[in-house]
C-alpha cells in the first residue's frame, strides 16, 4: 500500500510538471489521475506490461483528461504564438494505445476480440 501512495505522489509531480500547473487544483489533478488509472487499468486488463509503461501511460491519459477541460467545442487554444490549436481526442486512451503497442500488446479501436 506504502508503494502505491508514493507511486500516486510521484505521478501527481509529474502531471503536474506535464500540465504546467506548480501548485493548486489538487482536487481536480488527483481525479484525473484517478479515472485514468482506471482506463489504463481497463486497457491492459490480465496482460502483464512493464510498471514504468503503465505509469507512463497513466500519465499520458490522466494529461489528456485535464486539458480537456479547457478545450472549447474540442479545440485546445494555447496562448503561445508559435503553437497552432489542435483538436482533442474524444478517445481518453488516444496517446496510450501507441505505448501499449510499442510495449508488446496488441491494442487499440483496430483490435477484434
Amino acid at each position: 500500500m506504502a508503494d502505491n501512495e508514493t507511486t500516486d505522489a510521484a505521478l501527481l509531480a509529474l502531471l503536474r510538471d506535464e500540465t504546467a500547473v506548480p501548485a493548486g487544483d489538487d482536487a481536480r489533478l488527483t481525479r484525473c489521475l484517478k479515472t485514468a488509472r482506471a482506463y489504463v487499468d481497463s486497457a491492459i486488463g490480465t496482460a502483464e506490461v512493464d510498471e514504468t509503461v503503465k505509469e507512463d501511460c497513466i500519465l499520458g491519459c490522466a494529461t489528456d483528461l485535464y486539458n480537456a477541460r479547457n478545450a472549447r467545442m474540442g479545440v485546445m487554444d494555447i496562448a503561445d504564438s508559435e503553437t497552432q490549436p489542435f483538436r482533442i481526442s474524444t478517445d481518453p486512451l488516444r496517446s496510450v494505445w501507441p505505448k501499449l503497442k510499442a510495449a508488446g500488446m496488441n491494442t487499440g479501436g483496430m483490435v477484434i476480440a
